[in-house]
């Protein structure tokens, strides 16, 4: 036992004793040795050359950062550097690029960073906000950014009606709802039929007659008819086309007739029909508006036309439908012209905004000019004060026929009843004015008797 400590034993330097190092814990642990070296030294040096002077606690601050580890360079000794050893730069290791990661399908995002500056995104909860084109539970985005409108093509502008009571201050350009060139030739061709038929005689005129009402017929009842308001057009069609020919070939009484069983065939259609009765009133009433709007105010064309096969004075009927079909036609380029030079003020603005004040009176002079002027080249109606009662009649009337058709245009939802006349729009477009003038020349024909005078 001496032998072992021996080995494992160390003296002390203050006093000379021999320490034993070796400690035995017993049969569970045995022997532990401990090292010869002596570790009393503390384990962490300072160079002497790395310690300067903490300043005192009193001491302003310097608010320089205290270096630890670092050997300070004597500023005086040259920095000696190997030359076969050559200079490296320091690598800058560039960052890696962010790793963009899609999102998953029908993923929700619920708000977003207020620090980011980039565009936030906008929410894509909205309940209304849904994929059209897949699962309509899955959420989709939609751009909500400021776009750039599309540059509107000329044919899609539409000028906003001028409101009830608006004095209308800005005047409406020429050909901007016609096209004028057009217009021009149509109603040359036109005036080109009517004055040769005229030169041919009262059958020829009325043929032209019958072929007008017949267009104007069919564009009005075709109109109804899509708006499904139930009206018989083949009834409605003959009752217009029988109107004129009865009033030309027989009386005012053929025209009566007409009308009378005009109504009762319609009758008979609302009888026989197994659509729903509901509509029956609308049904029987457009039918009647249109043989009365059409073929009892044209067969008036028929009455006037008739004159000229009764009497010593062939001539009466085709020159005041002549003189009065001139007059309406003068009254309605007048009014044209001037009203988009210098039309200002509406003359019925909910009815038709581009028919002026201004307008009228444009049409009422240009009227006047033509009675005046085709009056004096004619053998009927030679009288001053008969040409002025003409045209002042025509002045009033005509223009109120075609704030007429205005309204039923827009009753329908459309913005002319046909395409037949290229510029003019329809057959019934054309010669609205005409329709109602119509009656009242022929009164005034047979109550002032011009042709006696």
């Amino acid at each position: 036992m001496s032998d072992n400590r021996s080995d494992n034993t160390g003296s002390d330097e203050t006093t000379g004793e021999i320490r034993d190092k070796t400690i035995n814990f017993g049969e569970e642990f045995g022997e532990v040795k401990f090292a010869d070296a002596d570790d009393t030294a503390p384990s962490i040096s300072v160079d002497s050359t790395d310690t300067a002077r903490l300043p005192h606690w009193s001491d302003a601050p310097t608010g320089e950062s205290p270096r630890f580890g670092v050997r300070t360079r004597d500023p005086s000794r040259p920095v000696v550097r190997d030359a076969t050893q050559p200079t490296r730069e320091p690598k800058r290791v560039a960052s890696p690029p962010p790793v963009s990661r899609p999102t998953a399908a029908g993923r929700i995002r619920i708000g977003s960073d207020p620090t980011d500056p980039r565009a936030r995104r906008p929410s894509d909860t909205h309940p209304t906000m849904r994929d059209q084109t897949g699962n309509p539970s899955r959420p989709t985005v939609r751009d909500r950014s400021p776009r750039r409108p599309a540059t509107a093509r000329p044919s899609q502008v539409r000028r906003a009606r001028p409101a009830r009571g608006d004095s209308g201050t800005q005047p409406r350009p020429v050909g901007t709802d016609r096209n004028l060139g057009s217009a021009v030739v149509v109603g040359l061709v036109l005036a080109v039929l009517f004055i040769g038929t005229s030169f041919v005689g009262p059958a020829a005129v009325m043929a032209l007659v019958v072929v007008v009402l017949g267009l104007a017929s069919l564009e009005f009842f075709t109109q109804t008819s899509a708006r499904n308001l139930g009206t018989p057009m083949v009834v409605g069609v003959v009752a217009c086309l029988a109107a004129p020919l009865g009033a030309y070939y027989m009386s005012h009484l053929a025209v009566v007739m007409v009308l009378t069983f005009t109504f009762i065939a319609g009758a008979i259609t609302l009888v026989g029909s197994n659509d729903d009765q509901s509509n029956a009133i609308t049904s029987l009433g457009t039918l009647m508006l249109g043989v009365v709007y059409v073929g009892l105010l044209g067969s008036f064309a028929g009455l006037i036309l008739r004159m000229s096969t009764l009497g010593a004075y062939p001539n009466i009927g085709t020159d005041t439908l002549f003189i009065a079909v001139f007059a309406i036609a003068a009254n309605d380029v007048g009014a044209y012209f001037v009203g988009s030079a210098i039309g200002r003020t509406p003359l019925r603005a909910s009815v038709s905004p581009h028919k002026t004040v201004e307008g009228l009176i444009g049409g009422t002079i240009a009227t006047f000019s033509v009675v005046v002027v085709v009056g004096m080249m004619s053998d009927t109606w030679q009288s001053v004060g008969d040409w002025l009662l003409l045209a002042l009649a025509v002045s009033i009337v005509a223009p109120l026929g075609d704030l007429f058709e205005s309204v039923l245009k827009r009753s329908l939802g459309v913005k002319d009843f046909g395409t037949v006349l290229q510029g003019h729009g329809g057959v019934l477009d054309r010669f609205d004015g005409v329709l109602l003038s119509l009656p009242v020349v022929y009164f005034l024909a047979v109550t002032l008797t011009p042709w006696v005078s």
